[in-house]
């Protein structure tokens, strides 16, 4: 309880650390980066739960000691978006965009940004904490939830960073790399041994990274070299620099080598070479949306970024060994 008690202050102290680091603007915008980060994994763990609801499995039930406490972290994520909507006008500049009256009066209205994230960090919670996966009714209906608002937060929080790029499957690639980290967190730290177990989770690794792939990296293949002038815009700040090697080193450690490593039966079935292949996969991960987000703040932001990251990181990991475990998933 006394551990509990301590993390809010933490947060606050972080938060305090950052602002004098710099300037505000670069501890705003490295928070940012790693609450989107480090999002993914309760969030991702909580869908995986909910598939697992409807369409039954082992695999469920063997991935449950990780992903169960990482989901019912979710209302971490309340105080870690605090500082986002405290120092929201030194990360988003929607009014400088050009945006039309309208988007900027009723979708872009800082309340409203405000609101769906956090109607959204209610609804994991909720589905989270309820257990709504062992109801297969209930993980049906929390499923579709789960798809609604990923259609909106994933954008309200990194599309809008520079506005004027939309895309209809940017939320729903989003979410499939979201599952896709948290399996390689299940991948890094839970196989207890070969077998089956193993053979399960890197199959349904094999799956989210095809849809990862297909939803986001086909996007930018698609919008890039078709040269569509409304969208191509939001990549060409992302290749400035050293940028497009970071984009290419997330995909080859995130994408084609564990895609080639996890066809192999060994892999497939050995729990260290399985665990080697999803801290690729994360490290990839985190190159990947340092290219989402932080080339529009500048390179001064990586290392407060990376910063935040970690601590954000053993904040989740404090509170997933605090918080009880209910249910049979949790046993």
């Amino acid at each position: 309880m006394k551990r509990a008690l301590f993390l809010p202050f933490a947060m606050a102290a972080l938060v305090l650390v950052f602002t004098s680091w710099g300037s505000g603007i670069v501890a705003a915008r490295a928070w940012l980066y790693a609450f989107v980060l480090i999002s993914m994994l309760p969030v991702g763990s909580l869908a995986l739960l909910l598939v697992h609801g409807i369409s039954g499995g082992r695999w469920g039930d063997d991935l449950a000691p990780v992903l169960v406490p990482m989901a019912r972290t979710m209302p971490t994520f309340f105080l870690a978006f605090l500082p986002v909507i405290v120092f929201r006008p030194l990360i988003y500049n929607w009014p400088a965009a050009g945006l039309s009256h309208d988007v900027l009066r009723f979708y872009l209205n800082p309340i409203f940004f405000d609101a769906r994230t956090l109607l959204g960090l209610g609804v994991w919670t909720l589905l989270a904490w309820t257990n709504a996966w062992q109801n297969q009714l209930f993980a049906a209906l929390g499923l579709v939830a789960h798809l609604i608002l990923m259609t909106f937060l994933p954008a309200d929080w990194v599309l809008t960073i520079q506005p004027g790029s939309a895309s209809a499957g940017f939320g729903l690639g989003f979410g499939i790399e979201q599952m896709f980290a948290a399996l390689a967190l299940a991948a890094a730290i839970a196989p207890q041994g070969a077998g089956r177990p193993t053979l399960d989770l890197a199959g349904i690794m094999l799956t989210t990274l095809l849809g990862t792939v297909y939803f986001l990296y086909m996007q930018f293949l698609i919008t890039w070299y078709g040269n569509i002038p409304e969208k191509v815009h939001w990549y060409v700040a992302r290749t400035h620099g050293s940028w497009p090697a970071v984009q290419l080193v997330a995909f080859l450690i995130g994408a084609a080598v564990p895609f080639l490593t996890i066809l192999h039966p060994y892999v497939r079935r050995e729990p260290a070479a399985l665990r080697i292949v999803g801290v690729l996969v994360l490290a990839g991960i985190v190159l990947h949306l340092a290219w989402l987000i932080l080339p529009v703040f500048g390179n001064v932001t990586i290392a407060p970024a990376g910063a935040a990251a970690v601590f954000m990181l053993l904040l989740l990991w404090a509170v997933a060994t605090i918080l009880p475990r209910r249910g049979p998933y949790g046993a």
